[in-house]
């Protein structure tokens, strides 16, 4: 009997150890599943981060007015591309996501900006819910895929976007303003992002419609300047410019909307002052306008006249200068800030001090203002306003230096101006409707240049586009000024980057992890 108990005994001590020996293997083989799968996870977590962020990126903006993310303007443009749009960026990726041009140079603000250009870019993809799509080459390493690009006569450093049969192409300067005009002087640049506003606008031009075009006059030694400015500012919201030799015997383009003079050297002769007339008139059809803008210097008297007699808009030899100091800049007072009245032609940029004018000429007109009761007439429109601190000089007191030559205006003169529109509101007999056309005159061409309509201190930029979407009736176009780069967002670098990744994801929170899988393995072993 006992050593049959003892064998009973030895036979439950083997069976106790078997079922400790498949607990623990069970507990075992459990921990190493939840190990495995917990890896598994975090891998695949990783890997829809990285999807996710590249399709729906998120960046941290602390700057004041948010100025280095899109606008709801940008994003409501995206978010309206219902069918596939393409950019081809023709250079290499990495000149955008991982930039030295700010190293090479000495104005890290290329860097800001290239680096801008790239998460904007994935910020229009994420809006428009993957419809714009982006893409990278390098012409110098990808010569046969840049090949296939040949027929939209493309180069390196070009934009491309394509939108069905149409297409756009911007170049990569197109993505900043720089000016080192002062740089000798004071040994300071400015410096401003255009990237959103151009993205924005070739995006909303090759989808928004009906395209405007602006005929633009040349063959008089016209200010180059004042053209490149305009060109710039309205090509970006849907115009197409076209040039034609007014001294030749070309044909005005008869589906444009503009003409434009701007600020000719020469004067006109009488036969071209007439085929600019019989192109605005249209055989009383109207519905086109003409925008000229005159030098600070220049005589003219043949093409004055023309507006004079035909507009009733005069243009004097007289400069606008300002006295009040807080109304200036540079502390010139040749370089006036006016306001904006508010008119039919101005809903969106009326203001108070804050286009600024340099020479500017008065001008004035006979024209009334515009009758409410009575829907056909013409009328005129004063289109910038100094107040009564602002005075007059003699563009001869000017040419001979002679800064005491300033007077004020008659009192009843005020407010002065130096921006008139003559409107013409009238009634077709033979097509039996409403047509109108305007004529508007700027006495200051220096207005238009492209560092002050670029610059989003001033309004330039927002009363030269209202008047001409006024004037043709589209859309309020693309109204994103540029952005003056700071350094108040959060950032990561390359480096930093490929830390956060690998430390925090690839490696630390796996490790997290297995720290406290093993823990758990641990303790159940010791169950």
């Amino acid at each position: 009997m006992k050593v049959f108990k003892k064998k009973e005994t030895a036979s439950k001590t083997s069976k106790s150890k078997k079922v400790r020996n498949l607990r623990k293997l069970r507990y075992g083989a459990a921990s190493t599943a939840v190990t495995a799968a917990v890896i598994a996870a975090v891998v695949l977590l990783n890997v829809l981060v990285g999807i996710l962020a590249d399709r729906y990126p998120i960046s941290l903006d602390l700057s004041k007015d948010k100025i280095f993310s899109i606008s709801d303007e940008s994003a409501k443009i995206a978010g309206n591309v219902k069918e596939d749009l393409e950019i081809v960026v023709f250079a290499d990726e990495k000149t955008f996501s991982e930039p030295s041009a700010g190293t090479q140079t000495g104005v890290s603000e290329f860097d800001t900006t290239m680096k801008e250009f790239y998460n904007t870019l994935r910020q229009f993809r994420a809006e428009s819910d993957g419809h714009i799509a982006y893409s990278f080459i390098d012409p110098d390493q990808q010569p046969t895929q840049f090949a296939k690009y040949s027929a939209y006569d493309v180069e390196a450093g070009d934009i491309l976007f394509i939108y069905g049969e149409r297409s756009k192409v911007c170049s990569v300067s197109d993505l900043y303003a720089l000016d080192t005009s002062n740089y000798y002087s004071t040994g300071s640049y400015s410096f401003e992002s255009k990237v959103e506003k151009t993205l924005a606008s070739a995006i909303y031009n090759l989808t928004g419609g009906q395209e405007h075009i602006v005929q633009v006059l040349v063959g008089h030694e016209e200010d180059s300047n004042t053209i490149a400015g305009l060109k710039s500012l309205y090509e970006l919201n849907g115009y197409t410019f076209k040039e034609v030799t007014v001294t030749g015997s070309a044909e005005f383009d008869k589906d444009a909307e503009i003409l434009l003079i701007a600020a000719p050297e020469k004067d006109y002769s009488d036969t071209e002052i007439k085929r600019v007339q019989q192109w605005y008139y249209n055989d009383g059809n109207y519905g086109r306008h003409l925008m000229v803008f005159t030098s600070p210097t220049a005589s003219c008297p043949n093409l004055y006249e023309f507006l004079n007699v035909e507009y009733k808009i005069q243009v004097t030899d007289e400069l606008l200068l300002e006295t009040d100091l807080n109304r200036v800049q540079n502390y010139n007072q040749l370089y006036a800030m006016c306001d904006v009245p508010s008119t039919d032609l101005t809903p969106n940029s009326t203001s108070t001090g804050k286009v600024l004018t340099l020479q500017a000429r008065r001008l004035t007109t006979t024209l009334q203002e515009k009758d409410s009761e009575n829907g056909i007439s013409t009328y005129g429109v004063q289109l910038t306003s100094y107040p009564d601190s602002a005075q007059l000089i003699k563009l001869q007191d000017i040419s001979n230096q002679n800064a005491d030559g300033a007077f004020a205006a008659d009192k009843d003169a005020y407010p002065l101006t130096s921006m008139i529109a003559c409107v013409t509101d009238t009634y077709n007999n033979n097509t039996q409707e409403s047509v109108s056309g305007s004529v508007v005159v700027s006495g200051c061409s220096t207005m238009a240049y492209e560092q002050i309509t670029g610059n989003a201190v001033f309004k330039n930029e927002e009363l030269l586009l209202d008047t001409v979407n006024t004037m043709t009736g589209a859309d309020s176009g693309i109204t994103i000024s540029n952005k003056s780069l700071t350094t108040d967002k959060v950032t990561f670098s390359g480096a930093t980057q490929l830390v956060l990744g690998l430390g925090v994801f690839t490696v630390g929170l796996p490790l997290v992890i297995l720290v406290i899988c093993l823990i758990v393995f641990i303790r159940r072993k010791n169950l």
